[in-house]
């Protein structure tokens, strides 16, 4: 009972903190609950006993047990606001229950986020909540997996380590270092992962002296086969490319996703003539849908749009992958739906089995009248 009464006076703290101002703690202070979470953007609350919770401000993080008087520490202990003001730019104010935690939070954002991006978000919650109890970090906390490779030749060796926050970092021993978070596709294959298998601690040796290990902290109790571990090394290896592709992308790849993005808000919007100048792909699908039409490319694509089952949906987020082997640049576009919630593609034609799709390739090409692309959004029969 002490529990939900809690709870509930958290709830009333939030309504209430849009109404004041943000609470600015410049040193460690011992502050009643309702106070410091008057003007958080977040409230955390742990799932297994003892009942624990933080609540985040831009400026500050209290956190203590549930119902005691809370403990304040700026935001120089733990450095969240970069990140917080982050996700609330980016996230509507949601409620959520979560493996990680229970979770309050305002957000000024539009998207929706899936229930791995809100348990993202409670993981991070966590995480900080640790760093602010204990005083200080370490580079193991909240790790899901970390995989390595090595060989000859040239003695190379790389890195990719994974959180339960969705932050990556990727490295090897030359210095190389890159950073960044998973998709909301990503996400739930990582924890779908964590959640459903034994911990991994497994080594490999190929011919030509390569050697891959894997070590995954799982909570489940399927042991992993074969094909899984594979799939873990190749989705490490996929972000170790994607990561360092991205890293050292240039002006070139900007204005590559700026004219796929501008191609989608065009079919979204039902600017089918801007949208055909942009596309240089196969039209004979759609005239195959529309032989009335014939090749008007502005007609075919408005067609598509409205009648023929393409989702001409607004982009949710556009990653850079990889350069296409005749000077193009690999994109994997996520959408939105209407609402704002994540675009999935189940299964086509009579299959009744099968994840989901979210993650959507498009390429875009070099051409004599500039960049093209040459995708067209997902269907859904």
């Amino acid at each position: 009972m002490k529990r939900k009464v809690y709870g509930f006076l958290v709830t009333i703290a939030l309504l209430l903190s849009a109404c004041e101002a943000y609470a600015t703690e410049s040193s460690t202070d011992t502050l009643s609950p309702k106070i410091e979470t008057i003007g958080a953007l977040l409230i955390w609350e742990s799932v297994d006993p003892p009942c624990e919770t933080a609540a985040i401000t831009v400026e500050s993080l209290s956190y203590g047990k549930c119902g005691d008087p809370l403990t304040s520490v700026s935001m120089q202990v733990t450095n969240h606001s970069p990140r917080l003001s982050e996700l609330s730019d980016l996230y509507a104010s949601f409620s959520a229950e979560t493996p990680a935690g229970n979770l309050i939070f305002k957000g000024t954002g539009n998207l929706v986020p899936t229930d791995a991006e809100k348990r993202s978000i409670a993981e991070w919650a966590r995480l900080m909540f640790q760093v602010a109890q204990t005083g200080r970090t370490g580079a193991a906390w909240g790790m899901a997996f970390a995989w390595h490779r090595e060989g000859d030749p040239g003695g190379f060796c790389d890195d990719v380590v994974v959180y339960l926050t969705g932050w990556v970092t990727v490295s090897d021993c030359r210095g190389y270092n890159v950073e960044g978070y998973l998709t909301a596709s990503q996400l739930d294959q990582l924890y779908a992962w964590v959640d459903g298998l034994t911990t991994i601690d497994y080594a490999q040796t190929y011919p030509a002296g390569l050697k891959m290990t894997l070590a995954l902290v799982g909570n489940g109790q399927k042991q992993a086969e074969a094909e899984t571990i594979k799939d873990i090394f190749e989705f490490a290896a996929t972000l170790y490319t994607e990561l360092g592709y991205a890293a050292e992308a240039g002006a070139d790849v900007d204005e590559a996703r700026q004219v796929l993005q501008d191609y989608l808000m065009a079919l979204n919007s039902g600017d089918y003539n801007l949208a055909a100048k942009l596309y240089s792909g196969d039209i004979s699908l759609l005239q195959s849908w529309n032989p009335d039409i014939g090749d008007n490319l502005p007609a075919l694509l408005e067609r598509a749009c409205t009648q023929n089952a393409l989702q001409c949906l607004v982009p949710r987020l556009i990653t850079y992958r990889a350069p296409d082997s005749d000077g193009g640049y690999n994109f994997y576009v996520e959408f939105n739906n209407d609402d704002q919630t994540l675009f999935q593609q189940g299964p086509c034609c009579g299959e009744t089995s099968g994840a989901p799709v979210s993650m959507f390739p498009f390429l875009v090409e070099k051409s004599a009248s500039g960049l093209l692309v040459t995708d067209l959004p997902p269907y859904v029969p």
